[in-house]
């Protein structure tokens, strides 16, 4: 039996998919207020014969990263554990539930899968637990995190959260970590990069200078299954499929929707007043802001990724991100409800 966390958001319903319509037997994490028509969609998206089918041979356990009882309920029976559950945000009032669920909730989970026997286990990080190149400097897996107040609460989580998974490797539990950058797929816009596509499909007028490294999600999928069922362990790996200005994702997006692309930059200073504003505004309103300080820098960075070493590892090739945004598309066209 094997166990995913997370199986709700972008990584885990593309992973869901993944091991399910592969034949494995499956018992997906949820909370007890998750909504599933996503994931349903999202089967049938990918098999209009069998999608429905395929879903129906999940098997669901409700279970809360904060409760551990809920969580050995979860484990037992487990040979195998995805762990996809993380909170993303760049608010600073998501910061304390953010660090709690990320590193808290990891170390849970991976104590619970010690004391039931786990064999294996696979952690979905991320590219900003990796640290802060130097200019012009391509991200690898054996860079060394240094503490630096350059550093997201995001990225700080997630390194944290590595941090407990070779814990599990040092007390002989077999781990493998997956560094994917920015993940581009179908997945609920309120809380994924999806985000990127609807603000785009709506008409997003501005750009950045930044560049950053993007990833299709069926790829993250991919890539995780490759190293579960490999003889890879205790070893970390950048999933990457292209560094590429935002313009040009931006643009990807608009042909795949039908619509004008962002033709306007916004400089520096110009996103250091936006963030600043908008903070003022949700201050006076008590709406949450739609910038903050740290989207606005990551923004105007610019950040280089190889995927070198999971390429020599798996023979693993991935999707032009061209595609990435055309699948994106073509899911919200099929589901415009979602957006």
């Amino acid at each position: 039996m094997i166990l995913l966390t997370g199986a709700t958001g972008l990584v885990g319903s593309h992973l869901l998919y993944e091991l399910v319509s592969g034949g494995r037997k499956v018992r997906a994490m949820k909370r007890k207020d998750s909504r599933l028509e996503l994931v349903r969609d999202l089967f049938s998206w990918y098999d209009p014969d069998r999608g429905e089918t395929l879903f129906e041979q999940v098997e669901w356990a409700d279970a809360d990263l904060s409760d551990v009882i809920s969580l050995q309920e979860a484990v037992s029976g487990v040979r195998s554990i995805y762990h996809c559950a993380a909170t993303v945000s760049f608010q600073p009032r998501d910061r304390k539930a953010m660090l709690k669920a990320n590193v808290e909730g990891t170390a849970n989970m991976v104590n619970v899968a010690l004391r039931n026997g786990v064999k294996k286990f696979c952690h979905c990080s991320s590219v900003a637990a990796l640290g802060t190149p130097l200019p012009g400097e391509v991200v690898h897996e054996s860079m060394i995190w240094k503490t630096s107040g350059a550093h997201s609460y995001y990225a700080i989580s997630k390194y944290g959260a590595e941090r407990e998974v070779w814990r599990a490797s040092e007390e002989g539990m077999d781990v493998v970590i997956i560094n994917p950058s920015v993940i581009i797929g179908p997945g609920d816009p309120t809380r994924s990069s999806a985000q990127l596509y609807q603000s785009v499909n709506k008409g997003l007028k501005f750009y950045t200078s930044g560049v950053n490294g993007f990833v299709d999600a069926r790829d993250v999928a991919r890539a995780m299954v490759l190293l579960m069922e490999s003889d890879q362990v205790n070893e970390r790996f950048i999933a990457n499929g292209e560094n590429l200005p935002f313009r040009e994702l931006f643009s990807y997006f608009a042909r795949a929707a039908g619509v004008k692309p962002p033709e306007y930059r916004v400089t520096r200073w110009m996103g250091e007043l936006a963030w600043r504003l908008e903070s003022a505004r949700s201050l006076l309103t008590g709406s949450k802001p739609l910038l903050s300080k740290e989207t606005v820098r990551n923004a105007h960075n610019k950040r280089y990724f190889s995927s070198e070493k999971i390429q020599n590892a798996l023979d693993i090739r991935f999707r032009p991100i061209r595609d990435a945004a055309e699948n994106t598309a073509g899911f919200f066209r099929k589901y415009p409800d979602y957006l």
